[in-house]
């Protein structure tokens, strides 16, 4: 869902930082420090040749432990050199820098480097800058990793009274983090005028590095960089059941396998826990094959059995749309789609149609045995050879979910369909006026809408009453780790249209209706509609996008890294994600309907609204 919302504010403070101090013990009003940490050493500006890096289990945990610091001193070290620093860059250099230091040594290395750009990282709570009330400081305001669409990070400049006393500024004026067996202290408060100041890492100065995912350091930067994202702006660890710090590990581990596929397939799988709908990575891999080929029909899970939907126009097999896959080259059919969820990087609601879905590609035209049982429970055998891909498809037989390209549609009795989905605002008046002798309605809204308000306009006219939406929420970050959280409801409402259609209605949901879709369905069930269909797809909210080394342009692409940054319930409260919106009335597809061509759920609509017009 993106760029619509409008924002009517309510917060709540959840937790407190992970460490807290009393800032009132300070009372200079300059940002002398009782005691001040030693001097930090200055960025080079000579970068030297790569060297040979082994990366042995020893160096693996202190690139973890460095990674995890550096992240959030990113986030949270509130500096002009911090905010303008390129921290990909910074840290795929500094993964070199301690490839090249003693063992022992390289815990007090990582805080060295780290002090170039935050001189006040300091193992010594005193060696803090001092705070008085009228110090002028600076301090992050933030909901993620930098401003965006609805998303706002900005450095914030003000009095240490005025701004800690802002809604969504932190708690507490610093916090602590453990490192390599050790506890640091940094500011979350930091005074404008300091004894020491921190330098903007802009360009390497050590190493001459290769700006290329193949080089383990720079997928490092890459991959802990999205980790971090996650760690400390995604809003649905209190819903979803991962430990995201243990991922790290292997996210890291990953970069340095020499297969780039083997690689992906860590990293995909390690994000895949989140459930999060919404993601999306985009890796640079030149071993990747491209799908150049593809089968000549689509099947899907239906009724949890794998049943042929739909049949292209060059399918000279024996397979036809409701035959039931019964193994796949030999393999059980539900073993072959399970053995390939977990890179999917969807929920559990919708990996496993996502692998069926997914195999209409295929990356050769090396064939394919299935075994198929048909509709009168004979079992056949049919070997398919994989077509080349050329132009588009021409596909055959109704959709799981079935789709149209009208607005408005006839169902007899006048009763109608309004396929929502494809309404513009522009559209809206035309399409009231053609419902001038509706008795009932179907509002259809088993696809992604292309109109906010459009969709909204015409919820308007049939619901019940007001229909509120309080389902939504920004999280404001005021601490590492989400250990300092205010959260900012947002609330939005459908008016009752000034001349509404006072006639029954009901709305029809997917399993493909997904973000802005499920917001029009719980705006409906706020508005007193009925749903009636099966589990929605289980995201809402603005999605965050991100890039990393401007893969972006070396891959054509717009952004690398998608997640949810934004919280969405049920209209009750209730985790939406990997739920799916609430259903009044489930009628989920059926093998028999797909057989027949025929939708059984805009058929159990029409039933119910009958039923209205007829009690």
């Amino acid at each position: 869902m993106r760029r619509q919302l409008l924002f009517i504010c309510v917060s709540l403070c959840l937790v407190a930082c992970g460490s807290s101090g009393d800032s009132n013990n300070q009372d200079t009003s300059s940002g002398v420090s009782p005691l001040t940490p030693s001097d930090k050493t200055n960025l080079p500006s000579t970068p030297q040749p790569r060297p040979s890096v082994t990366f042995d289990k020893a160096l693996m945990e202190n690139i973890e432990d460095f990674v995890t610091l550096a992240h959030s001193v990113q986030y949270f070290y509130p500096s002009e050199e911090v905010k303008n620093s390129d921290w990909p860059l910074f840290i795929a250099e500094s993964i070199v820098e301690l490839s090249q230091t003693n063992e022992t040594e390289r815990a007090d290395k990582g805080i060295e480097l780290l002090r170039q750009i935050a001189p006040y990282i300091t193992t010594r709570q005193n060696q803090l800058p001092a705070l008085a009330q009228q110090t002028r400081v600076t301090s992050w305001k933030q909901n993620a990793p930098f401003s965006q669409v609805t998303y706002d990070r900005s450095l914030m400049s003000g009095t240490y009274d005025s701004l800690s006393n802002q809604t969504y500024l932190p708690s507490h004026p610093y916090t602590t983090q453990a490192y390599a067996q050790q506890t640091l202290y940094f500011p979350l408060y930091l005074p404008v005028q300091t004894q020491l100041s921190g330098d903007t890492f802009s360009k390497l100065g050590r190493w001459q590095l290769e700006t290329s995912f193949a080089q383990p350091e720079i997928c490092m930067a890459t991959v802990s960089g999205m980790w971090a994202m996650i760690q400390h702006f995604w809003p649905y660890f209190q819903q979803v059941e991962v430990n995201w710090s243990q991922s790290l590990k292997p996210l890291l581990a990953a970069c340095t396998e020499p297969s780039h596929t083997l690689r992906e397939s860590i990293i995909y799988t390690e994000f895949t826990k989140l459930n999060d709908n919404h993601l999306s990575i985009v890796l640079p891999d030149p071993d990747r094959q491209p799908y150049r080929y593809y089968m000549p029909f689509l099947f899907e899970l239906v009724e949890g059995k794998a049943v042929i939907t739909r049949t292209e126009e060059k399918n000279t097999s024996n397979i036809e749309i409701g035959d039931e896959i019964i193994a796949i080259d030999g393999e059980p059919v539900q073993s072959y789609l399970q053995s390939r969820v977990s890179t999917t990087l969807k929920n559990q609601l919708h990996r496993l149609n996502r692998v069926a879905r997914n195999h209409l590609y295929q990356t050769s035209n090396t064939p394919v045995a299935y075994r198929l049982k048909k509709s009168d429970g004979n079992e056949i055998q049919q070997t398919v050879i994989p077509l080349q891909l050329e132009g588009r498809f021409t596909f055959s037989g109704m959709r799981y979910v079935p789709t149209s390209a009208n607005i408005l549609e006839h169902l007899g009795d006048n009763i109608y369909r309004v396929n929502v989905y494809n309404v513009e605002q522009h559209e809206l008046r035309d399409l009231k006026a053609q419902l001038s002798d509706a008795k009932a309605v179907v509002l259809d809204l088993r696809k992604y809408p292309t109109s906010w308000n459009g969709w909204q306009g015409v919820l308007s006219w049939f619901i019940q009453h007001d229909a509120r939406n309080n389902t939504l929420a920004h999280f404001w970050q005021g601490a590492p780790n989400q250990s300092d959280i205010i959260v900012q409801k947002l609330s939005q409402t459908i008016r009752v249209a000034s001349n509404p259609l006072n006639i029954p209605a009901i709305v029809l949901a997917s399993r493909e209706s997904q973000s802005q879709n499920e917001h029009a369905l719980i705006f409906a069930r706020s508005g007193g509609l009925k749903v009636l269909g099966e589990p929605t797809s289980g995201i809402n909210g603005e999605v965050f996008e991100a890039d990393f080394f401007n893969f972006s342009h070396e891959l054509a692409l717009e952004h690398i890294f998608v997640f949810t940054n934004m919280l969405a319930n049920r209209l009750n409260g209730d985790p939406l994600i990997n739920a799916g919106v609430e259903i009044d009335m489930l009628v989920p597809r059926t093998i028999e309907s797909v057989r027949a061509q025929q939708d059984n759920q805009l058929e159990a609509a029409v039933t119910y609204l009958k039923a209205q017009l007829n009690p």
